[in-house]
């Protein structure tokens, strides 16, 4: 996980040395990096919420199959892959999207956690050393286990301890304090410091900085609950989810608890991230009007029509397993070296574990050959 925060976080952190630049604010920084990376990966979104919106069109047809079908999983599996190859339909395509935006995201915290390394351009040395300076004055850090959010808190170590931080510090970079303290007093947005962690006492104390993790939670509520109602109103038929329904309620709670466990910049980025993502999600739901929405259906129903002889994979897919059932339920194709032997009390055929597995292997294998013999591909 360090490598990939430090991998990607490295180009995204010339964006928001480049933002801090021209704004000297790190919380306004904060709000116009969490808009650039959001525009970043907005294609990616994109694409994904039109895979969303397409396959919650065939809905009600899948809920028919299912019906149709409860009690033969295996032909219910066939049917539905045979509803997504007649409406162009990849059900793994949200995966890469969703690997991007983690990935992406990965850096983002990167960038959120580490002002040092990605704004001061302190170098790895210079860090690990004032990281052993703190280590002195501060019990609870320790220089040998890593620690995600160290920079922030150092940057707090630093404000405490000028003196002797300059003194220690001398012989690696002598303008560590006097940069450092600088960059410190940029920290904050409406005056509030980021670098502080936000407490429950804070209601009376700090009220402002309270505010930071319930804003944070209660943004990521009322996307929960918008969301809720658009996958309800698209998709009437859709099956109960009372336990993934519990957990996205619960997860907003969660992130409030976590927010009063970090510094005040980590949960301000929540707080601008959760609301980008708000906003976009709410235009692209108006985008994806039911217009729009079933003209995708019918523009994709004749990409399928109109594809190539070459099958698809999943279409490959399909056409083995078909052939896989038929096999098994005593079609006439028949599997080559198949393995059995008789009972004679009892005239049927009894297959061991061994042989059952030999028996199912050369299915496959039968399937294979037909299908390679059908698209005049080599069978290996």
């Amino acid at each position: 996980m360090s490598f990939l925060i430090d991998l990607i976080g490295t180009p995204l952190g010339f964006i928001m040395k480049w933002i801090y630049d021209i704004v000297g604010n790190y919380g306004v920084a904060i709000i116009f990096f969490t808009l650039v990376t959001k525009l970043i990966v907005f294609p990616i979104q994109y694409k994904q919420q039109k895979n969303v919106v397409h396959t919650q069109l065939v809905q009600p047809k899948l809920k028919k199959l299912r019906e149709k079908y409860k009690n033969n999983p295996e032909k219910f599996s066939v049917e539905q892959m045979k509803l997504y190859q007649e409406e162009n339909i990849n059900p793994y395509a949200s995966c890469l999207p969703m690997i991007i935006s983690l990935l992406i995201l990965y850096g983002v915290l990167g960038v959120v956690y580490k002002p040092m390394t990605h704004i001061l351009r302190y170098d790895n040395a210079t860090v690990s050393q004032a990281i052993q300076v703190a280590s002195q004055f501060n019990e609870n850090i320790d220089p040998e286990r890593s620690d995600l959010r160290i920079q922030l808190i150092l940057m707090d170590e630093v404000l405490k301890n000028q003196d002797a931080f300059a003194e220690k510090m001398a012989t690696v970079n002598t303008e560590f304090v006097p940069e450092v303290v600088d960059f410190a007093e940029s920290f904050n947005i409406l005056g509030v410091d980021l670098n502080l962690t936000p407490h429950v006492s804070d209601i009376t104390k700090n009220f402002p900085l309270f505010l930071i993790p319930v804003i944070s939670g209660l943004i990521q509520l009322a996307m929960t609950i918008y969301m809720q109602s658009v996958q309800k109103k698209r998709n009437q038929n859709m099956d109960g989810m009372g336990a993934m329904n519990a957990m996205l309620y619960i997860m907003p709670l969660f992130s409030i608890w976590l927010a009063f466990t970090v510094p005040a910049g980590v949960g301000f980025y929540w707080i601008c991230s959760s609301a980008f993502s708000f906003l976009q999600s709410f235009g692209l739901n108006m985008w994806f009007n039911e217009e729009r929405i079933s003209k995708i259906g019918e523009k994709e129903r004749e990409k399928a029509k109109n594809a190539k002889r070459r099958p698809s994979m999943m279409q490959m897919m399909l056409e083995q397993q078909e052939e896989m059932m038929r096999q098994q339920q005593g079609g006439s194709a028949k599997p080559t070296n198949r393995v059995s032997y008789s009972d004679s009390s009892s005239g049927e055929v009894k297959l061991s574990r061994s042989e059952r597995e030999e028996f199912n292997t050369a299915i496959i294998r039968d399937a294979r050959k037909r299908m390679a013999e059908k698209y005049g591909e080599t069978n290996e």
